[in-house]
């Protein structure tokens, strides 16, 4: 029996434009489903099906050949095309050969874990022809009457909320069944039908704009706030993180860039709190030697070759693990250092590969404060705010 998930992701979303490659919790929206889908042990097969070329391209270069790319006939790509036909397609693709059961993964339910998978992966393999995830709301219903409204309780006595047995109700987040009966009935859901219950708070679909804003406070929730206590380096890259990427040439061809205030006073705070910071940066110039001098930083790396390479040298000059280190990054030339420090962090607009690689993702842009947020982190979780 082999599992393959199905993403289908559709370029023209109406409700929320662009919605699949919004950032919701650091990331964006598809990410997480993805992920999901990647850390549950029942899945082996992850296919992203989409007429989108930057959500092609974006996933890519985020997980490269962990997650397939089957072509998508443009007929399942309209405003009118349903669901199974994404599904239907993507059997006949030569990505889904050998699949035998299939896994319907929407990317608008970001709040789906790698557990919820296995569990309804598990009651699938139990004896039910079809699973779905749900999620139980216990509110007062109500139905309109020949005689008037007519509640689903006794007004006269009227139970607390959390008394109530509630309904279950699909979150539109997981569709589990055989690849046979998928093609037989042409359905998501047939035969023998298993309920998985989801936590509540994934009743949540982003499906308009207020609930992006939902999701992502949900999303910011769940994530545990990461342990910095070991954290004695702190290190970062120079553009996109402390600049916008932006360069500006004089008429006499010097380049010039722009730098964060904010920032400043983030290698201050971490100065004062004991912890030894540094920049290490592909480029060169006289510009970026004057910021590292102004921010009175304790090592400076230019024309980095390989940052890891350049992170461990300093790591053997101080006598620290890369445990001990956290870096800020935000291209793909950043990855192999973020993979392998103890706190790796980027700024909201990072390439898709280093979101990928970081722990941590900001809710500002490189050039905007970007290294004071992740400094403010680091020394929040040291018991050591901002002064």
């Amino acid at each position: 029996m082999t599992l393959g998930v199905v993403i289908p992701v559709r370029a023209g979303s109406k409700g929320v434009p662009g919605k699949n490659l919004r950032s919701v919790g650091g990331r964006p929206l598809v990410d997480w489903t993805v992920d999901a889908a990647l850390g549950a042990h029942s899945v082996d097969r992850v296919l992203v099906s989409t007429d989108d070329p930057r959500m092609r391209g974006h996933v890519a270069d985020t997980w490269g050949d962990r997650v397939l790319l089957p072509e998508r006939a443009p007929a399942t790509a309209t405003d009118v095309a349903g669901t199974e036909s994404v599904l239907l397609d993507v059997l006949d693709r030569p990505e889904a050969a050998g699949l035998t059961e299939i896994g319907l993964v929407q990317a608008t339910s970001p709040l789906l874990t790698p557990a919820d998978i296995d569990a309804a992966h598990a009651l699938l393999r139990s004896g039910f022809d079809s699973v779905l995830t749900v999620v139980r709301q216990r509110r007062f219903l109500w139905r309109r009457g020949t005689e008037g409204a007519v509640p689903d309780y006794d007004p006269a006595a009227r139970p607390r909320r959390q008394e109530l047995e509630g309904h279950l109700v699909e979150n539109g987040a997981l569709y589990l069944t055989g690849a046979d009966a998928l093609r037989r009935t042409g359905v998501r859901i047939s035969g023998r039908i298993g309920l998985h219950e989801m936590a509540e708070e994934s009743y949540t679909e982003v499906d308009e704009p207020a609930d992006l804003t939902v999701v992502d406070a949900l999303l910011r929730r769940r994530r545990p706030a990461p342990d910095t206590s070991r954290i004695r380096l702190v290190l970062t890259d120079v553009d996109g993180v402390l600049t916008d990427n932006g360069m500006t040439y004089s008429t006499d061809g010097s380049e010039s860039k722009t730098y964060s205030a904010r920032d400043g006073k983030g290698f201050e705070l971490l100065r004062r709190a004991g912890l030894l910071t540094g920049i290490i940066t592909s480029e060169t110039g006289p510009q970026i030697q004057a910021r590292a001098d102004k921010l009175r930083v304790d090592a400076l790396v230019m024309g980095s070759g390989d940052k890891l390479a350049d992170a461990r040298a300093l790591c053997r000059k101080w006598d620290l693990q890369l445990d001990d280190v956290a870096f800020i990054g935000d291209d793909v030339h950043d990855v192999p250092l973020l993979e392998r420090v103890g706190l790796a962090g980027c700024p909201v607009d990072a390439m898709p590969a280093a979101a990928a690689a970081s722990d941590v993702h900001g809710r500002v842009a490189g050039g905007s404060g970007a290294f004071r947020e992740f400094a403010d982190l680091i020394l929040a979780g040291r018991g050591a705010g901002p002064r």
